[in-house]
């Protein structure tokens, strides 16, 4: 891919492909469930995680529509995940992605079955991609493994009932905490998505290693500038309302304040450029896509 290429328009073209893909896979009856599910999945959204899925199977020379349903299986598992964060007993949101949080628009019996629905549904649309039945069932170990109880559940749960800015406790102590937050809360579903696509084609385990790296340190500068967000950025544009500061929150911004998150956040994106450089030009769509992070605080 060339350089003088809008990285904004290519990332448009992707999501709406993941788009229309979403909305030929999604329920089409009516009930409330199946409302639910479409109204969150096609709310919006920047399709980030699968269209790493995709740009991992087309770096090892797969076909985009082969891995289409896996990459709609990762954001069926994202949503599921943000319907889930945003309910009362948990960041108590009313607004993602520019509209009404699932809970607000179906109640909260339904939001909590619509996100069920869309974890096991994920699974399930796995199986619809064009690959070996080795690597199929090796892409559900990986969204299991990395959406399971001791990766993005654990810190999920570390988020929720972990350290608040109030408490008093040593410095190195918290900013252990935050990455462990960062890369299991955030970053694991981005790995995820890498490996994904990546093996379904049939990557090799150095490669994956790379892709796990790259991921993990992309996703925890896009936690670090999410949270410089939260608080920063025009309420409107960002589609959701700011609740860490109401909630708070342990986040980069109240540990290290916006000048040091900042930093930070250049530091783990140039890790992940490091990471990928090993597969040449072969990489340059993932640098564009690190630096775009970082351009988002712009």
């Amino acid at each position: 891919m060339s350089r003088c290429i809008n990285l904004k328009d290519y990332l448009l073209r992707k999501a709406k492909y993941v788009n229309l893909a979403l909305k030929n896979f999604l329920p089409k009856d009516d009930s409330v469930i199946s409302q639910g599910m479409r109204y969150s999945v096609l709310a919006g959204g920047k399709r980030i995680r699968p269209i790493f899925v995709i740009l991992a199977a087309e770096l090892f020379g797969g076909k985009s529509k082969d891995v289409l349903p896996a990459a709609c299986a990762v954001e069926y598992f994202h949503t599921s995940s943000l319907i889930h964060d945003d309910l009362p007993a948990m960041d108590n949101d009313d607004l993602r992605r520019g509209v009404q949080t699932n809970h607000k628009k179906f109640g909260e019996a339904a939001a909590i079955l619509c996100g069920d629905a869309l974890i096991i549904e994920s699974f399930r649309l796995i199986t619809r991609s064009k690959s070996s039945e080795k690597n199929i069932n090796e892409a559900i170990r990986i969204l299991s493994y990395y959406g399971g109880y001791d990766v993005m559940i654990d810190g999920q749960v570390e988020d929720t009932f972990g350290i608040k800015t109030s408490d008093k406790k040593n410095r190195t102590l918290l900013v252990q905490k935050l990455e462990l937050i960062q890369k299991k809360k955030t970053a694991a579903l981005i790995v995820a998505s890498l490996k994904i696509g990546a093996t379904l084609i049939g990557a090799d385990k150095r490669s994956l290693k790379k892709l796990e790296i790259y991921g993990t340190n992309i996703g925890i500068a896009f936690q670090i500038i999410d949270d410089i967000l939260d608080v920063y950025a025009d309420k409107k544009l960002l589609g959701k309302k700011g609740s860490d500061i109401k909630n708070d929150k342990f986040t980069a911004l109240s540990l290290y304040g916006k000048e040091e998150a900042e930093r930070k956040a250049d530091e783990y994106v140039k890790k992940a450029k490091d990471a990928i450089s090993i597969f040449g030009t072969k990489s340059e769509i993932f640098v564009q896509i690190a630096d775009y992070m970082m351009d988002r605080l712009c």
